[in-house]
């Protein structure tokens, strides 16, 4: 009996922080659905839009330099609280400054947008950090840790556009800001209530490299992989949700119905990928895994091309395109926090999610000046293709092992 309470207490921790993340990530998938259409509502300006999203993409790249140095020098139990109850009050900016300014200039959209997001990766980055701890104090394998919160993540991605679209319905654009700031301050009280905070900080001396998470996941050769196929991978996949399959479904379709079937296709199916990661890491290898999942997404995606006038395919596609990809990210997971030594977890953390994300930028410009010059059948087509080459490339050249392996 107090071996069960025992067990029990000791996982508190763990699933608090679990319920944390999910809370704090199913608030930035309501902001994503909000701020578009706010700015679009209150500008009727589709550059304004796209000003607004590329403010959200600057904060990830900053944390690699400010924020991992940040959870390393000042704990991430303390950051994660900070940047929480910072995102509870700066998500409010921008519905409050066309409230009370009325017309609002791009600089300040772009402004408001960046604060908004300016605090949100270093809390997730210092979140990740503790997740080793507090997996070996409920005494849970990683994968099966990780298999759950990927699981959740990517269910947060699906749901949280749901109910971004619902709350926009029902109490409207502005109101949801407020539920979208709600939920960040009960992932800080959650978090506060059920995660014990740690009291080990490293020395401002040690802190002096601003570069040395980069150059630690450059030097090892698992993070390397991880780093430069994750960026090829949002290259390819955050263009081919975010543009390419709304000018597919809206343009050669004409059906905007389809676009929603798509990415709940996508969604599911990427949930339920993560969910399955701690069963398919005891039957296949990690690099069957990692690269494998890279290979059926980009079939999948250069297949999207072609089938441009059956509706239902690509419906197929997109859950395809969805289903091992979700497998990858608790994958990635486990590998950062077996290879990252406790006193670098900030910066190398930070660092990999700034690496992963930087073409991105690059990605959507490519992908529009693509399409506009071309057709969106021909740029799912390349970047279906890429993403297939990057696979079989990265599997060959950079497989991935097990600790006990190597």
């Amino acid at each position: 009996m107090n071996n069960f309470i025992n067990l029990r207490t000791s996982t508190i921790p763990l699933f608090g922080l679990i319920s944390a993340e999910f809370l704090s990530l199913l608030g930035n998938q309501i902001a994503a659905i909000a701020i578009p259409i706010l700015i679009l509502q209150q500008t009727q300006s589709p550059l304004m839009t796209g000003i607004a999203s590329a403010a959200n993409i600057i904060p990830i790249l900053m944390a690699a330099f400010v924020g991992g140095r940040a959870i390393d020098r000042l704990g991430a139990w303390s950051v994660s609280i900070i940047a929480d109850l910072l995102s509870c009050i700066s998500v409010l900016t921008l519905p409050l400054a066309f409230i009370y300014l009325g017309k609002v200039s791009p600089s300040l959209v772009f402004l408001l947008v960046f604060v908004g997001a300016l605090f949100d990766p270093s809390g997730i980055a210092a979140r990740q950090t503790l997740v080793p701890r507090l997996a070996r104090f409920a005494r849970k394998p990683l994968e099966k840790v990780n298999t759950l919160r990927g699981g959740l993540e990517n269910g947060a991605d699906f749901v949280g556009q749901i109910v971004g679209v619902g709350l926009i319905g029902t109490v409207g654009t502005i109101n949801a800001f407020f539920v979208n700031a709600a939920s960040f301050l009960l992932c800080a009280i959650i978090f506060i209530l059920a995660v014990p905070k740690t009291q080990k900080r490293l020395p401002a001396s040690f802190h002096t490299d601003i570069l040395l998470g980069i150059r630690f996941i450059f030097g090892n050769s698992q993070l390397r992989s991880l780093a430069l196929i994750g960026m090829i991978a949002n290259f390819v996949i955050l263009p081919f949700l975010g543009l390419l399959l709304p000018v597919l479904t809206t343009q050669v379709f004409n059906n905007p119905t389809l676009l929603g079937a798509c990415l709940s296709a996508f969604g599911i199916n990427a949930t339920l990928g993560a969910l399955s990661f701690s069963w398919l890491s005891r039957l296949c290898s990690r690099s069957l895994i990692f690269y494998g999942r890279l290979l059926v997404s980009g079939v999948a995606i250069a297949l999207c091309g072609f089938f441009t006038t059956q509706p239902s395919i690509i419906i197929i596609l997109s859950a395809f395109a969805g289903l091992l990809l979700g497998a990858g990210n608790p994958l990635e997971q486990t590998i950062l926090q077996e290879e990252t030594p406790q006193m670098l977890a900030g910066q190398v953390f930070t660092s990999l999610i700034a690496i992963s994300f930087a073409a991105v930028p690059l990605g959507l410009l490519l992908a529009g000046a693509v399409t506009q010059l071309s057709s969106v059948e021909t740029v799912l087509g390349l970047s279906g293709g890429l993403l297939m080459i990057a696979a079989i490339v990265g599997w060959s050249a950079a497989p991935f092992q097990k600790l006990i392996d190597r």
